[in-house]
């Protein structure tokens, strides 16, 4: 019996050392829910060239969009748990979807594992250009007097925007029509081009056309103003102190991955977020560096779906 033991035990250490010094020997593939040139998209690719460079193999970033983030979730959650496949979580695909979507193909808590933290990203409420708003107190104004006749975009239906929407419809006492797309990209062209007034969107994705005057901020949905935009005042500043928000994006993968093999993920994660220019990179971007090692984003991850959980109810957003 203590030779079988022992035997076994030699077994899973030359399996783990195994692992760990051969991992990786193949590109990886990094799962991105959402189009090419939206901000979850941006700051994927950001990390995915440092780790590239680090690791030694290519890591491919692969765009699974609709559904607010669900699709490419799924198809994450039926990879093999060898670490090859990543999923770029953001609190939409991590937290809220599993609140608002009855059925789910996969378990979104027992068939995933945290890597590490990336970023926080604040949120922004921008309007069409052509909106005669520029502030928060003038949108709602404008929105009373227009019932029924306006419309805001999201990044998906349940998502971030989306509930950030109903928030502010609730407690601004208007009516406006939701109209999903497959990311926030397309909803921003459409907002361009006037087919809608108004949406919320990760700061990341927003800089540009707010700086470039293509679109209007009205505000950002965290308790200070944002060093990158620090014209735009928060909501809470404009008379909606209970209007807090933001979004962040994280690296996981499927459960079951060997210890050595998350670990080496964690590692060469977290040395991607804290090199220099990737830094430097997010904070032109409007994010927030916030690294967490895995066992930090576990417990950061879980205690999301309280807060989530109490918006949806309150802005009514129907389960799925």
């Amino acid at each position: 019996m203590r030779r079988t033991l022992i035997a076994l035990a030699l077994s899973v250490f030359s399996a783990a050392a195994l692992a760990q010094g051969s991992f990786p020997e193949r590109p990886l593939r990094l799962i991105v829910t959402f189009p090419p040139g939206g901000s979850t998209d941006i700051v994927a690719r950001l990390l995915a060239g440092r780790m590239s460079e680090s690791l030694g193999k290519p890591v491919v970033i692969e765009n699974k969009p609709g559904a607010a983030g669900n699709i490419g979730t799924a198809e994450a959650a039926k990879a093999a748990p060898d670490g090859y496949t990543l999923l770029f979580h953001i609190v939409t695909t991590a937290v809220i979807n599993p609140i608002v979507l009855k059925e789910l193909s996969y378990d979104p808590v027992k068939d995933f594992q945290p890597v590490a933290m990336i970023a926080k990203i604040p949120n922004i409420m921008i309007v069409n250009k052509d909106v005669p708003a520029r502030t928060l107190q003038e949108f709602l104004a404008w929105a009373k007097a227009n019932p029924g006749k306006l419309a805001y975009g999201s990044s998906g239906t349940g998502g971030v925007m989306h509930i950030s929407g109903e928030v502010l419809k609730k407690m601004g006492g208007f009516e406006m029509t939701h109209v999903p797309y497959k990311g926030s990209a397309p909803a921003m062209n459409d907002m361009m081009g006037g087919q809608i007034v108004m949406m919320f969107d990760n700061i990341t994705g927003s800089i540009g056309p707010v700086k470039s005057g293509r679109v209007r901020a009205i505000g950002v949905t965290t308790d200070q103003r944002v060093a990158v935009l620090p014209d735009v005042p928060t909501l809470v500043e404009q008379g909606l102190p209970e209007f807090r928000n933001s979004s962040w994006f994280s690296i996981f993968t499927r459960s079951g991955v060997l210890a050595p093999v998350l670990s080496r993920l964690e590692s060469e994660t977290l040395k991607a977020i804290n090199h220099p220019d990737v830094k430097t990179k997010l904070v032109e971007l409007g994010a927030i560096h916030s690294p967490m090692n895995a066992a930090e984003l576990d417990r950061f991850w879980k205690s999301e779906f309280d807060y989530w959980r109490n918006a949806i109810r309150s802005a009514n957003v129907p389960l799925q």
